[in-house]
């Protein structure tokens, strides 16, 4: 089976395009409020309409385009590897059988059930893409998210109004939108319901789905090819609660199916596996935000690859974890602090951008007022670089007390 370390390249290495994609869309909404500058109420709606239908915009349109465009191909590949990787796992499952092993050139359903998920993959990719959208403060000072154009044109529209009208600096103006902006980053929002996230996370979690719903299609395929009877659930190392007793267990497929169906089943030695969690409901296995993977088997043909001894180790670790500040976290505990610091991090990072985006680009046909503005925004960059700096030595004393792996590229950029 693919490693979870490959794996995680696979999808970082999509998901560092989006990221750099997000950066120069945040960099180009930059640029457009760093130009207003000092304006005459009469000029107001002539840049307007130059900034809302000139340049700006249609860069950021091509940078998405061409971002999807790349990710598309990207995310079939990845599958297809995924695919070819996983089907060695089952050789000796075919030859214990006596059964000529099908080679993925040849294996024709496992091929189409790899476009399937493919497009399945690829059509909610660009139902992300086509739902990109912006978090920003509206008129009345709310915070909202918007489809992409509509909230690029009301970000232009409210600053050009207030600064014509004098009802706020340019300044005042600046930092209301760009502090927000960059903190929130590039959304996708889900048009039935509104529901909206970090593009980057909403990307991250479609690959991950469509990975887990491959190695699921494809257990079930192969599995049914070589004659299948039981399943072997595999291990990583921080565990959630409710998945921890189950992972390196060996299940028949009517047991395994229970488990999945009802969150009770019994394993190949007779223990009683529950995974229910602390609420009473339970993830089915592969499935919402799991990553555990599933191995189709022969039972009987060889033991388990994790003994119970080591999967005792792998669990006492786990809950041992540690202690830091004065509270103690299991492993898994820590990995989710971690990821909150690293979305913090990166928070700052792209606010960053923006407001030096906007630096870049200050206009103004008094000197004096333009030293002010830009005195003003560098107080401001200073504030986020310090919080940023604050962050990035927490993260790494964190990750030390913990022995935990970093995850640096989630933090910022990597991508040059």
């Amino acid at each position: 089976m693919i490693t979870e370390e490959l794996e995680d390249i696979l999808i970082e290495r999509i998901l560092q395009r989006q990221i750099k994609a997000n950066e120069k869309i945040l960099k180009a909404i930059g640029k457009v409020l760093g130009e207003i500058g000092d304006i005459n109420p009469s000029e107001a709606y002539k840049i307007g309409q130059m900034l809302k239908y000139g340049e700006s915009l249609d860069k950021i349109v091509k940078i998405l385009a061409e971002t999807s465009q790349l990710t598309e191909l990207e995310i079939y590949e990845m599958l297809e590897k995924e695919a070819k990787m996983n089907l060695g796992f089952s050789k000796k499952y075919f030859k214990a059988k006596k059964i000529d092993f099908i080679p993925y050139e040849k294996n024709i359903a496992l091929q189409n059930k790899v476009k399937e998920i493919a497009i399945a993959t690829l059509n909610t990719y660009r139902n992300i893409s086509k739902t990109t959208g912006i978090t920003y403060l509206d008129k009345y000072k709310n915070v909202v998210t918007k489809p992409l154009k509509q909230a690029y044109s009301e970000i232009v529209d409210d600053a050009l109004y207030n600064i014509s009208m004098g009802k706020e600096t340019y300044y005042e103006a600046l930092k209301r939108q760009l502090s927000v902006i960059g903190q929130h980053g590039i959304q996708s929002i889900e048009y039935e319901s509104g529901y909206h996230r970090r593009i980057d996370s909403a990307l991250m979690m479609n690959l991950q789905d469509g990975l887990n719903e491959l190695n699921m299609a494809q257990q079930q395929i192969v599995g049914e090819q070589f004659g299948a009877d039981g399943v072997e659930i595999g291990v990583h190392e921080f565990p959630a609660p409710d998945h921890s007793l189950v992972q390196g267990r060996i299940f028949s497929n009517e047991e395994f199916k229970k488990l999945q169906e009802v969150g009770i089943g019994v394993d190949y030695k007779g223990k009683v596996i529950d995974i229910h969690n602390k609420y009473g409901s339970f993830r089915p296995i592969g499935t919402m935000n799991c990553y555990h993977e599933i191995y189709s088997i022969v039972l009987g043909i060889d033991e388990p690859r994790y003994t119970q001894e080591e999967l005792n180790e792998i669990n006492l670790r786990n809950t041992k974890g540690f202690e830091y500040e004065g509270k103690h976290y299991t492993l898994y505990q820590g990995t989710q602090a971690q990821r909150k610091m690293e979305l913090e991090m990166r928070k700052c990072y792209e606010e960053e951008l923006i407001y030096k985006s906007a630096l870049e680009n200050i206009k103004s046909e008094d000197e004096i007022s333009k030293i002010y503005k830009t005195d003003k925004i560098k107080k401001r960059l200073e504030q986020i670089k310090e919080r940023e700096k604050q962050l990035t030595l927490k993260y790494d004393d964190f990750s030390k007390v913990s022995g935990l792996p970093t995850r640096w590229e989630r933090t910022r950029n990597l991508i040059k």
